[in-house]
């Protein structure tokens, strides 16, 4: 493995001249990673299956409305005829009209709120029965008692009319709402007009008593004003939730699409909105670089399924232990990784951290050796170096990346390549131990300028021999 290479690709004075020549979808999704066409495509599909759903709810709420009418009102009346002898005649029958005309829609509804069979007019269609339902009962309350529209107030089945709207809400649909806005708002002022809605009711000058004025034209108006208001209130409502909904499914798309190719600890910071990870920027950083020693050879003796196992658990532990020493893996390159401390934010001990990480995986190897899960030892070599990068994006509309590029990379990479010939299974350079917790823990094994280079580093190994170094007995 020679990840050093991808550096010498994109150096660091070529990287942001790069970002901003980049365009297409990925590129938009770093302007504006919350922005994405997958996020109305789901959006659309929630409503969709959201609508069957809820008109299936629906149906099943109007079959409890009917219960409820048929309890609270026909049962009720029957007992008020038999202890008091009082009957409500003709309201009884009204009841029974409400009562079978909700449980006749809501049984249809429900049989019709099915994937396989239900279309979008449905909505319209249920929401017009119930509107009808409501209004025809009226007009039957009113008429049957020759009362004129004034009295529409009156009817106890208008008072179905909120729950009419608040249920129709359920369905996230603010068209079909506001048609039943318009259908009840008409048909009220139609029953009004239809059965001569007087204009004045005078007490004194007809012989009415005073409480008939609280049926007069002014305010049954505001009565019909503040029932559309509520009405509008639940379109509002019905705006503010898909507005809500569609946010929340953006968000979670972005934050989805920016991590299929950026780190969990990188993705977040973009999706927030930081410019600077978005353009790329120079800073000081800890580059480890680990590689699996003679990995060719160990899959000599694996079949695919052993090979998939074993680079799978050798991930999966250099994972728990980045995590444990609060760095992060950059990429996994075949069977080596790049991992960084101090990005995106710098702390003092980030080169301590490293360090520690290095030796701390060494001795997870070595208690993986140990197990004898394997037919062969496990080596490998970790090389530490602490510089200056750039980091960000970097790709094109295809495939883009969170990478960090410049000649730290490069050195560290090298130290990686150099543990083989120092028989050591790590080396660090001197910036990178000068931010030890332990600077004597180390010691200055050569000095040299590394393949590629021509000015000497200094090269620095643990001062005490670590088990899992190449060529020691397992």
């Amino acid at each position: 493995m020679q990840p050093g290479l991808r550096a010498e690709q994109h150096p660091p004075h070529e990287a942001a001249p790069l970002l901003r020549q980049r365009a297409g979808p990925a590129a938009d999704l770093l302007a504006n990673p919350l922005a994405t066409p997958l996020a109305g495509d789901l959006v659309a599909g929630l409503m969709r299956r959201h609508e069957v759903a809820a008109e299936r709810l629906i149906g099943w709420l109007r079959v409890g409305i009917g219960a409820c009418v048929f309890v609270t009102v026909i049962l009720a009346s029957e007992l008020l005829h038999d202890l008091a002898g009082v009957s409500l005649g003709i309201f009884q029958r009204n009841a029974w009209i409400a009562a079978l005309g909700f449980l006749g829609i809501g049984a249809a509804s429900i049989v019709l709120a099915v994937p396989q069979r239900w279309r979008h007019g449905y909505a319209y269609l249920f929401m017009a029965l119930d509107v009808g339902l409501v209004l025809a009962i009226v007009v039957l309350a009113l008429g049957e008692r020759d009362l004129p529209g004034n009295a529409v107030p009156s009817a106890p089945i208008a008072w179905a009319i909120p729950v009419v709207l608040a249920v129709g809400a359920l369905r996230y649909d603010v068209k079909v709402q506001l048609c039943a806005i318009a259908l009840l708002g008409l048909g009220l002022v139609g029953i009004a007009a239809g059965l001569e809605h007087h204009l004045v009711l005078d007490p004194a000058a007809a012989g009415r008593p005073a409480w008939t004025q609280l049926f007069s034209m002014p305010v049954n108006v505001m009565r019909l004003t503040l029932l559309l208001l509520a009405g509008a209130a639940t379109a509002f409502g019905i705006v503010r939730s898909r507005r809500l909904l569609a946010s929340a499914v953006r968000d979670a798309v972005g934050r989805a699409s920016l991590s299929r190719f950026l780190p969990a600890e990188i993705a977040p910071r973009l999706a927030a909105g930081d410019a600077a990870l978005r353009r790329g920027r120079r800073q000081r950083a800890v580059i480890v670089f680990v590689d699996i020693r003679d990995s060719t050879g160990m899959a000599e003796g694996m079949d695919p399924e052993g090979l998939s196992r074993f680079f799978t658990a050798f991930r999966t532990r250099i994972l728990a232990c980045v995590r444990r020493h609060h760095g992060f893996v950059d990429k996994f390159i075949g069977d080596g990784a790049l991992i960084l401390f101090g990005v995106p934010d710098e702390g003092g001990d980030d080169a301590a951290r490293g360090l520690a990480f290095a030796q701390d995986l060494t001795g997870i190897v070595e208690a993986w050796n140990e197990s004898r899960e394997w037919p062969r030892a496990i080596r490998i070599g970790i090389g530490i170096h602490v510089g200056e990068v750039f980091c960000g994006i970097v790709g094109d509309e295809e495939r883009m990346e969170f990478t960090v590029l410049g000649d730290a990379v490069n050195v560290a990479s090298r130290l990686e390549q150099a543990t083989k010939r120092y028989g050591a299974a790590v080396l660090a350079s001197e910036a990178a131990v000068a931010g030890s917790s332990d600077p004597g823990a180390w010691r200055e094994v050569g000095r040299e300028p590394l393949a590629g280079r021509t000015q000497a580093i200094a090269i620095f190994a643990p001062a005490v021999p670590l088990a899992a170094e190449p060529g020691r007995p397992g």
